[in-house]
């Protein structure tokens, strides 16, 4: 039974090459924690009023938040093509290294696609985006065009509903791993 999964002493440490190195596990919590924020913002603006202040504020921050995670997204991926991921964890089947690496896959995409996305949807809706305090705007890459507009804010807010459950079954598979099959690959991003 080579490929058993080895279970580890409650509280003993991981190796450095079984573990994520530090700029990876930061990429992953900040970049997480982005996405949260963007998606806790955009929910808050469907529930305040049109036209006033507070919802005005919670798309900025929608906005903002997918900028920064774009903006995390290119040296999280540059680290990941350089140095690698630690390799898996032994007693890994085909169907889990397949899924795992799907799910990879898919959330990299989302990690690019969507904040692109939005940032167009922007520029397509004549919405300039300035760094705060600078009063310094980022560059269009569209012009202004309402029916274009629509279109991508459509397939922005389709990628963004369908992310949900990516993000929920990453985030269950890593539940999954700690707490039924008892390995290490949650610890290993801790």
């Amino acid at each position: 039974m080579d490929n058993a999964i080895k279970f580890r002493p409650s509280g003993s440490r991981l190796s450095s090459a079984e573990r994520y190195a530090p700029p990876a596990i930061f990429f992953h919590w900040a970049i997480a924690l982005l996405v949260v924020i963007a998606y806790a913002a955009v929910i808050a603006k469907g529930y305040l009023p049109k036209g006033s202040a507070p919802r005005a504020l919670s798309m900025t921050i929608h906005e903002w938040a997918g900028v920064a995670v774009l903006v995390l997204a290119v040296p999280r991926l540059l680290w990941r093509m350089i140095k690698g991921a630690p390799a898996l964890l032994p007693g890994q089947g085909r169907l889990v290294r397949a899924s795992s690496a799907a799910v990879h896959l898919l959330l990299y995409l989302f990690l690019f696609a969507q904040p692109v996305l939005g940032y167009l949807t922007l520029n397509a809706g004549g919405h300039v985006l300035t760094l705060p305090g600078l009063d310094v705007a980022l560059p269009q890459f569209i012009g202004k065009d309402a029916e274009v507009g629509r279109s991508i804010k459509d397939i922005h807010e389709t990628i963004g509903s369908a992310f949900y459950w990516v993000i929920g079954l990453h985030a269950l598979a890593a539940l999954w791993h700690h707490y039924f099959r008892r390995d290490d690959t949650l610890r290993r991003m801790l």
